[in-house]
């Protein structure tokens, strides 16, 4: 925990508010005013002109362009439908919706909740092609990551409990299962889309547990909860299986009162050769930035190989909105030797900003990718390295641990 006073000075100015975004690039967009109802008028000019301009950077945000009082604005898209990229507009989430309401959180005024995790038993006799997540939270989330076990793994009655009084590790997790989502930083509410056809699948009688993390930036206390909605679709409709990836800067160290980048270059193709017997080959089909409310932009590109240096991703700004993107058509990565990341941040206080929680800052990101293999890739290392303008430039070694994913794993024993 922080003390109050100093979350009130270093948190609540900076976490509400909010700052420019750019479009990400990558997916479909399209133009046009999707209205107050998601619905579409591109229009000649006017307010539908406007919105037309506007919607780019509303699908940034997971949200869709609409008019009101003759002004066009960012929108979000109603529970149970989804910013569809292509029309520019609100779509119905596919599949059948599993969901759970989690336990409620009381968070007092500037106070900070770690350590606990929560779970939920899904109780599917049978595999789930999961093809969107849907969060919706009130309680104040900073961020969460949600894990899938199978369901006799980290036993115990559902709902809240001390993470480490059942020895859970979110590695030991993905080894034991695979990542199903995770939380942009303070969002209220998220939808991790992948295209038609592509999903994650979750083993029979699996567990989902996620860590509790939050952050209370407002002078009051907040009592809320989360509610978390799987869309599984059906098995003869999945074409492409995917599996996870995580890249994180583990050691941040950001000059004070200044901007700074922090970059690495990640080879996945020798852990790939080594784990598998052959060169990396996947595609990108969804990628989740995270960093706190000093983060002022995220970058993704190809790292090695005929594409090197090609953007995947590049968002600006915090604003505590979903940044989740899906790629339609996906990302051949082919011939890549792997990815190029990195943050760049404003530090406007008098002391540098590590890596952590609270006031301190994140560079990292969680992707699903086709693959037969699913890798963590970690920069634990603060150079100095040559930079191309102004901006102070850091970097180190990459390690990358990488392991085979199957999409065949059994799940949980029988009842």
């Amino acid at each position: 925990m922080f003390a109050a006073a100093r979350l009130r000075s270093a948190l609540l100015a900076l976490l509400l508010a909010a700052c420019s975004s750019d479009d990400a690039g990558g997916g479909k967009a399209a133009s046009g005013d999707a209205g107050a109802g998601g619905g579409g008028d591109a229009g000649g000019g006017g307010a539908g002109a406007a919105c037309a301009e506007l919607l780019p950077e509303c699908l940034v945000k997971q949200q869709v362009c609409g008019v009101s009082a003759g002004e066009p604005r960012c929108e979000p898209c109603p529970p149970g439908q989804f910013a569809d990229r292509e029309a520019g507009a609100c779509a119905a989430l596919p599949g059948e919706a599993w969901s759970h309401d989690f336990a409620d959180f009381t968070v007092g005024a500037a106070e900070e909740v770690l350590g606990l995790c929560q779970s939920w038993t899904v109780g599917n006799e049978t595999e789930l092609w999961v093809n969107a997540v849907e969060l919706e939270q009130d309680a104040q989330s900073h961020h969460s990551n949600w894990l899938f076990v199978p369901a006799n793994e980290f036993d115990g009655p559902d709902g809240v409990w001390p993470c480490r009084d059942r020895g859970y590790s979110q590695l030991q997790a993905a080894l034991k299962g695979g990542v199903i989502y995770a939380q942009s930083t303070q969002a209220v509410r998220e939808v991790q889309k992948f295209p038609p056809g592509a999903a994650v699948r979750l083993p029979p009688r699996s567990r989902i547990i996620g860590d509790v993390h939050l952050l209370n930036t407002t002078d009051e206390a907040v009592t809320g909860h989360a509610r978390l909605t799987l869309h599984a679709i059906p098995g003869d409709d999945v074409s492409v299986k995917l599996a996870p990836f995580h890249l994180t800067y583990d050691t941040l160290a950001i000059p004070p009162k200044q901007r700074s980048r922090f970059v690495g270059e990640c080879d996945i193709d020798k852990p790939s050769r080594d784990t598998l017997g052959r060169a990396f080959d996947a595609k990108l089909y969804f990628l989740l930035p995270h960093t706190h409310a000093l983060g002022d932009r995220f970058f993704l590109e190809v790292f090695g190989g005929p594409d090197d240096g090609k953007s995947l991703f590049d968002v600006y700004g915090f604003d505590g909105e979903a940044r989740g993107q899906y790629y339609e058509p996906a990302v051949d990565l082919a011939g890549a030797t792997g990815f190029r990341f990195g943050c760049e941040f404003e530090n406007p206080r008098d002391e540098t900003i590590g890596w952590g929680f609270g006031d301190q800052e994140m560079c990292e990101t969680l992707g699903f990718i086709a693959s037969d293999i699913a890798f963590e890739s970690r920069v634990s290392e603060v150079n100095e390295a040559p930079s191309a303008d102004s901006v102070p430039t850091f970097t180190g070694a990459c390690s990358t641990l990488a392991f085979p994913y199957s999409q065949e794993q059994p799940g949980g024993p029988p009842p």
